[in-house]
């Protein structure tokens, strides 16, 4: 049995985390940590389903204790202030922020507009997409948690750029994104009557997991790739459906296609390549670590055409958090994941 502990607990992705980890066959103990919590509190103030499941409470620091792995929740700027302190400790870290997913110092500057504090954590820290990088998660001290749309891209276009199926630098991706993947800041755009009803682009040319996304195309690919991304606002609570075009670099059947997903994910616990014909939705994933896609050729076109789906709050974060945690402390990979989502 294993300890944890959860900085950041506030947030949409770290009380879905805690959700996950109160249930998790292999944990004696949890730390669930708010750091705006004057007093005590309990996690169901937090998250109202949890009430009657759990004693747990919310503190609002940090007691010193031992623990097998802290999970940062947090925004931006925060794990390369502390991730150093639990590390030295010999607590292992998973990082939710984009402090650790980007390899060089360099393209973190640029896309994150701020010199990084702790550079050292970039060099050792692992890309957490079991899929790509299992036995590099299992024997790491610190994994970045792929940001959600990076998940939803990567792992959609991944068989096609590792074999070659398309002309690298043709790739786009559309996506869509319910707003629980804003999390919990206030904004405009996220207030009910203008997201209602609604559906709207934003940052189309800046999203900051353009780069992580180009990074990990690229390794597959031995050379540089750059995409064109571009998010949508959805009105709905979670979820993110992804579409993404790449110009052939063959004549090739979309059974042909379809034989190189399945043959790639054929032993991945939660990656499901439908069959020929069948095409993604939200809800069959919604409340799920599952992560869908549907395989398409436009011969017409001489396009490959990829849909992929995820829970943005589960394979795009808290659950894919958890499967890295599996990996690292040894535990079977689908430990306290392999619920089925909700149809309604």
């Amino acid at each position: 049995m294993a300890t944890a502990k959860v900085i950041g607990v506030a947030g949409y992705s770290g009380s879905e985390l805690a959700r996950l980890l109160l249930s998790h066959p292999g944990l004696e103990s949890i730390t669930l940590i708010d750091r705006r919590a004057e007093e005590p509190t309990p996690i169901w103030k937090y998250r109202p389903n949890l009430r009657g499941t759990t004693r747990q409470m919310v503190v609002g620091k940090d007691d010193g204790s031992k623990a097998d792995i802290v999970f940062f929740a947090t925004p931006d700027g925060v794990a390369m202030e502390m991730a150093r302190g639990y590390l030295d400790r010999g607590i292992r870290v998973i990082d939710f922020s984009g402090d650790t997913r980007l390899r060089k110092e360099e393209i973190y500057k640029k896309w994150y507009g701020i010199d990084h504090k702790d550079p050292a954590l970039l060099q050792e820290a692992v890309y957490g997409m079991p899929e790509l990088h299992r036995e590099e998660i299992r024997n790491a001290r610190v994994v970045a948690n792929p940001g959600c749309y990076a998940t939803c891209v990567t792992l959609g276009i991944a068989p096609a750029i590792r074999n070659r199926l398309i002309t690298p630098g043709s790739v786009i991706a559309d996506c869509k994104s319910g707003v629980s993947g804003a999390g919990k800041h206030l904004s405009q755009r996220m207030h009910f009557a203008e997201c209602d009803a609604n559906f709207s682009a934003y940052k189309v040319t800046g999203h900051k997991h353009i780069p992580e996304i180009e990074q990990e195309l690229s390794l597959l690919s031995g050379s540089e790739i750059r995409l064109s991304f571009v998010p949508h606002l959805l009105p709905v609570t979670r979820g993110i459906l992804t579409t993404i075009y790449g110009e052939l670099a063959s004549d090739i059947s979309v059974e042909e296609a379809q034989e190189v997903y399945e043959q790639a994910y054929s032993e991945e616990p939660f990656v499901r390549v439908l069959p020929v014909g069948e095409e993604c939705s939200l809800k069959a994933i919604q409340g799920s670590n599952f992560l869908d896609i549907s395989v398409h050729v436009d011969r017409r076109t001489r396009r490959l055409i990829v849909a992929s789906v995820e829970d943005n709050l589960l394979k795009g974060a808290a659950g894919q958090a958890v499967q890295n945690m599996n990996l690292m402390l040894g535990f079977e990979e689908t430990a306290g994941l392999l619920q089925p989502g909700i149809w309604l």
